[in-house]
């Protein structure tokens, strides 16, 4: 620790986080430490430019966290005085919303009869006569019956799963992993959608992989994009969905999917195809893989269909990956919960899952309508998931939508969490269900289009 710092008084924040902007980081510090008591009633702050030398930070980016700080009740400022800790008095309203705020950041199914169906199936499985088959050891892949009626499940139109290929997996972000793992070694460079599924990103991260973002259109990925990035990266491997992309939904065309196809072959590339969406569609769009069976890793998951807590997924892979899959599979976790795929099969056994399908759907679908009706700018989707992708006028930074949607006590999703090459992407994704009910959903809807009609605050720029 050098001589300055020891000189240093003042308050000084622990370990910021390294996601986000800068100035959010040292915020949400501040906030935290105030609401642990490291910071009480009358505390004086560090001078701007005493604390962003303390912290190796701009002067504009400590300005614009007190400037946020204080529009927050957190702190106030008095002339000639300095920088203090106040005491906010909320009404009981004001607390109840500050303790629950309206999480639209978080990608998840609105609650249904998932629990009411779970709970009889549950209650099945635990009261077989001899249970002891399930708690024992089985093959890595799952057992070979439920793999059998699980891909005879997944697919659409002339698309067939090979049971022999499909393996299961505690959800789509394992399934993402193994077939990472396949393909791909520390150092190598993927290729993504310049928008990507944030999952994604913290996988690549977690195995030192680099992300080169390949340019969209309406569709999703450009191929001629898809091309040149590939040529210039000497990348191999093409992470993609196809159907309801995520952050912005997009969903490519067959003739689309026939030409990423056709690149695949031509520049030797290998495609991990996420269709975790694919279910909202009541005719599942064909999927990549169909057309290059041997180079593509196909994934569905349960857990946007059933409930996020239904951890079960699938990954389809190429024959010459099926031993490799298995070792990987035992490597990791042994194999899957016997008594979560045996209520897999049961939900589809007994036509339970084709009830919640329908049910996801129809909620996605009145949820959407809610949202395009308020923000028309926004596209309109026949078959929408539980997610919308809102444009910003030119005056809005995502990051700045974000962090005034939160002083409304309303979450959405950051731009940074799908952000490969860290551009503004001029538009936000706004998760429709987790409000409990239309109204609340409504009236926090209303509350966002509130802020975009306003012109955001005149904040300092951050480094």
């Amino acid at each position: 620790m050098d001589s300055d710092r020891m000189r240093f008084s003042g308050w000084l924040p622990g370990q910021l986080s390294p996601e986000g902007p800068r100035y959010l980081a040292l915020l949400n510090a501040l906030e935290q430490d105030v609401n642990e008591g490291r910071l009480t009633e009358g505390s004086r702050l560090p001078a701007h430019r005493e604390l962003a030398q303390q912290l190796g930070l701009s002067v504009g980016t400590v300005a614009k966290a007190y400037q946020e700080a204080e529009q927050r009740g957190i702190i106030s400022g008095r002339v000639g005085q300095g920088t203090f800790v106040r005491r906010r008095t909320l009404g009981r309203d004001e607390a109840s919303a500050m303790r629950e705020p309206v999480n639209m950041a978080l990608n998840v199914p609105a609650h249904g009869r998932e629990t009411e169906i779970l709970s009889g199936l549950l209650a099945e499985v635990s009261s077989i006569r001899d249970l002891a088959p399930l708690l024992d050891y089985h093959p890595h892949g799952g057992i070979r019956q439920h793999r059998e009626i699980i891909a005879a499940s997944v697919p659409g139109g002339s698309f067939t799963v090979d049971p022999a290929r499909l393996f299961l997996c505690n959800g789509a972000q394992h399934a993402i992993d193994i077939a990472l793992r396949l393909v791909a070694r520390p150092g190598d460079s993927i290729l993504v959608d310049s928008l990507t599924y944030s999952g994604f990103k913290a996988i690549a991260a977690a195995n030192h992989l680099t992300l080169i973002p390949v340019a969209m259109d309406g569709e999703g990925a450009d191929p001629d994009a898809l091309e040149i990035a590939c040529r210039a990266s000497g990348a191999k491997v093409f992470y993609c969905m196809p159907t309801l992309q995520s952050p912005t939904a997009r969903t490519m065309s067959l003739t689309r999917r026939r030409r990423i196809a056709e690149l695949a072959d031509k520049l030797d590339l290998t495609i991990i195809e996420d269709d975790v969406y694919g279910f909202f569609l009541p005719e599942r769009p064909m999927p990549l893989t169909e057309f290059v069976p041997e180079r593509s890793f196909y994934i569905t998951s349960y857990s946007k269909c059933v409930a996020p807590g239904f951890r079960l997924g699938t990954l389809t892979v190429p024959s010459v990956f099926t031993e490799k899959t298995e070792l990987l599979l035992h490597a990791s976790s042994w194999f899957v919960a016997p008594m979560l795929s045996e209520m897999a099969v049961r939900l589809i056994e007994s036509g339970k899952l084709d009830e919640l399908v329908r049910e996801r759907r129809q909620q996605a679908l009145d949820r959407y309508r809610v949202f395009s009706g308020i923000f028309p700018a926004a596209e309109r989707l026949k078959f929408p998931p539980f997610y919308g992708w809102l444009p910003l006028p030119p005056e809005w930074s995502a990051v700045d939508f974000a962090s005034a949607a939160r002083r409304h006590n309303i979450l959405v999703t950051p731009p940074i969490a799908s952000t490969v090459d860290d551009a503004d992407p001029g538009a936000i994704r706004v998760c429709l269900g987790g409000p409990k009910d239309l109204t609340e959903l409504s009236n926090a809807l209303y509350t966002l289009n509130e802020v975009i009609t306003r012109p955001p605050l005149n904040v300092f720029s951050v480094a």
